[in-house]
């Protein structure tokens, strides 16, 4: 139903098109963003109360059409002698500050604005209590080739996005913890 809609919909929508409980609807929505179908957005503020949740398809590509440019680069950076993974990770904290920067500031905590951009990037994440598991890399073909480098790139983004949050939490991002799946561990500084 979500994907049919050119608009964002609301959970109501979707509860009364579907005849389903709203709790039912809730929880399908929560696990297909969870796994990386659903977007959602605050509706925008027209009076009192807190404004609605708006879901929106995200329909990701099946293959990523950046992974040739972002091998080229990897190699290039590889190549360049003038340690390439801090300069990586410099590279990933522009693009992580210039993420956060489009997006709306509405209040919720760092962690779940990394969760959200992860997830928009394609990397599938589940939020634990204590990591977040990335279970798909958008561009695991440059990373298989240059971990080091696209690893960094992504630990930066994630340092990015935290730092223009104001956040003093601490990133750490543990590549290839399983098959397919990396490690990201967000805790408070201290």
């Amino acid at each position: 139903m979500v994907e049919a809609q050119s608009v964002p919909v609301s959970t109501a929508a979707l509860t009364a098109a579907s005849g389903l409980h709203e709790n039912t609807v809730r929880g399908h929505l929560e696990q297909l963003r969870a796994d990386g179908y659903l977007r959602r957005e605050r509706e925008v503020s027209t009076g009192r109360g807190r404004p609605a949740w708006l879901w929106r398809a995200v329909n990701p590509e099946p293959v990523n059409a950046y992974a040739g440019l972002a091998s080229a680069l990897a190699d290039t950076l590889a190549r360049s002698g003038v340690d390439p993974v801090a300069r990586a990770r410099d590279a990933g904290r522009a693009w992580g500050a210039e993420l956060a920067a489009a997006r709306a500031r509405d209040g919720r905590p760092a962690r779940e604005e990394v969760v959200d951009v992860m997830r928009e990037q394609g990397f599938a994440p589940t939020d634990a209590a204590d990591v977040v598991l990335l279970r798909r890399c958008p561009l695991i073909e440059a990373a298989a080739r240059h971990p080091d480098i696209v690893c960094a790139v992504h630990q930066g983004m994630i340092d990015g996005i935290l730092r223009a949050r104001g956040s003093d939490e601490q990133s750490t991002l543990v590549p290839f913890t399983a098959p397919g799946v990396c490690t990201l561990h967000l805790r408070a500084a201290g």
